[in-house]
């Protein structure tokens, strides 16, 4: 049995799952494909859901017995299964970094967190870039083909700055969606503390986005 690692530098902010709750309207079975360690059950503190989560570490798997080991790119379930899908990938910021420290500064990366590299298949280690929207795009297609027609995706995203400029991954996400066939309902900005570790500390994005779309790839539109 893998030992439980609750050290997920990402979590879910508590203020953004009464969002979450209100954007799936009244999807029962809904999906989190970026599980991490399964903060995605505390929705079932505002309603009664049938919650699924995928988590490719088993490490934060292990945290909640409800949360499936698997892979986001490859969903063992089968076509328009789900109602609705809830998630929040990663964001391609400096969480990213993968390497072995040598001082003892705080790292607050995934590897650091999981005290390894990041498995083969995961986004943890994927900087904001071509791999990354490569990377995104084929999920968002896997996470399509399991959600049925009509059905709700809430993202959660969130810019960051590099070299003192800010990177537009809000933006491409809601691109991308729109060009697999998703309709944009909703988009709420939540206030939040953010990160303040890093180079960037002290230019952070000061909120991060809860997106509502609805799946239309097989209706007319």
């Amino acid at each position: 049995m893998c030992k439980k690692n609750k050290n997920h530098p990402a979590k879910y902010t508590d203020c953004l799952l009464t969002h979450m709750n209100k954007l799936l309207g009244d999807s029962r079975k809904v999906l989190d494909p970026f599980a991490g360690t399964g903060k995605i059950f505390n929705i079932l503190e505002f309603s009664n859901r049938d919650i699924t989560a995928v988590e490719i570490e088993p490490e934060w798997a292990a945290n909640d017995k409800r949360i499936i080991i698997g892979d986001a790119l490859n969903l063992q379930f089968k076509d328009s299964y789900f109602d609705a899908i809830c998630t929040s990938p990663t964001y391609g910021n400096r969480m990213a970094d993968s390497f072995i420290a040598t001082d003892h500064r705080k790292r607050h990366t995934y590897h650091h967190a999981l005290g390894r590299k990041p498995s083969v298949g995961s986004s943890a280690t994927i900087q904001w870039g071509n791999e990354y929207r490569e990377f995104h795009l084929k999920a968002w297609k896997e996470c399509q083909r399991v959600l049925k027609s009509g059905g709700i995706f809430v993202l959660n995203i969130k810019d960051h700055i590099r070299n003192k400029k800010r990177q537009q991954v809000t933006k491409w996400h809601i691109k991308a969606m729109l060009s697999l066939g998703f309709k944009l309902k909703k988009h709420i900005k939540v206030k939040t503390r953010s990160n303040r570790f890093g180079a960037n500390g002290k230019a952070r994005v000061g909120y991060e986005s809860l997106i509502k779309f609805v799946n239309l790839k097989w209706e007319k539109r």
